[in-house]
Formats: structure tokens, sequence, C-alpha cells
């Protein structure tokens, strides 16, 4: 898997994006990022989905995984630019 080092520009437009979508402040939402604490930002989510959310978040081998496939991959290179 290629090493993908987000800018800090980038990275807080997107927290700024995320955030907005969610109805919660970037800092708000750095700090659960943070924290491990996903809780609050499932709530959208169903059961199942944000159990597998949970389990990939709490697995590296399985993030790693999913971050391989094209599509990560795809949205990652976007997100770098």
């Amino acid at each position: 898997m290629k090493d993908f080092n987000i800018s800090e520009k980038s990275k807080q437009g997107m927290l700024k994006n995320v955030s907005a979508k969610m109805g919660i402040s970037p800092s708000e939402l750095q700090k659960q990022l943070e924290s491990g604490k996903i809780n609050e930002l499932t709530k959208g989510l169903s059961q199942d989905d944000a159990q597998r959310l949970a389990n990939a978040l709490s697995n590296p081998a399985l993030a790693k995984k999913i971050l391989s496939t094209p599509q990560a991959q795809e949205i990652l290179n976007k997100l770098k630019k």
C-alpha cells in the first residue's frame, strides 16, 4: 500500500466538509477522530454499518486491506490534490 501523507490544508478542508455535513464543528470532529470515540460519527449509520466501521477502524490488517482497494486508492489520490 502506498503511504499517503495528506497535507494539513487538505486535512482541514476534509474536516470542514465532513463536519458541516454532520452538523458539528471541525474541532469537535477532530477530537472525536483522535480519541477513537466514533459513537457520534456513526449516528447516521445502520447498526450493522456502524459495527463494520468500528471493526475496520480497530483492526489494522482489515483497514490496510480496505485502503489498498482500487476504490480507496482513487479517493486517497483525489484527496491528496
